[in-house]
């Protein structure tokens, strides 16, 4: 039977350096053609998109995508793992905070291997959802004495810091 993990879960489970450690993993294994990654596809109705991205990784043994419906009432997210050899389902996850602290992971592993290593104040576009998890790991990699966060919004940027 495969595991279903909620939204809470997902925030008690997953840490910044466990993202950072398995997205430099998945990134490490696509650059050497040992992954591979779909573009997303989006089906747009009138009222609501359906947006999937999917991939595989061979050497774990996994494969999955990430469906996310978005309209005028939000975004929502899940993301189904599938066990590579047999098909069978393993989890479906809800991934809103999944998603966030993996897209700044992202950037956490940016900034471990492209920034100066003596590189203690970083800047960062935008103070929505999607901003935390980027100074999350960006601090993860990095022995930050500041942050400077640009928004368009100025009550967001309040909100955010």
């Amino acid at each position: 039977m495969a595991l279903f993990l909620s939204e809470n879960d997902v925030k008690n489970l997953l840490t910044v350096a466990l993202a950072m450690e398995a997205v430099e993993s998945a990134h490490r294994d696509l650059a050497l053609g040992q992954a591979q990654d779909t573009p997303r596809a989006r089906t747009r109705l009138p009222q609501t998109a359906l947006h999937i991205l999917q991939g595989g990784l061979p050497a774990q043994g996994v494969l999955g995508y990430k469906a996310y419906t978005s309209n005028r009432s939000g975004n929502r997210f899940l993301v189904h793992l599938l066990d590579a050899a047999s098909g069978q389902l393993r989890a479906v996850i809800e991934a809103d905070y999944l998603g966030m602290i993996r897209t700044g992971a992202a950037s956490g592993v940016a900034a471990k291997w492209l920034a100066r290593p003596d590189a203690t104040v970083a800047g960062v576009f935008g103070a929505g959802w999607q901003a935390e998890g980027h100074v999350r790991a960006i601090c993860a990699a990095r022995p930050l004495e500041r942050v400077k966060v640009f928004s368009r919004k100025a009550d967001k940027l309040q909100a955010f810091c």
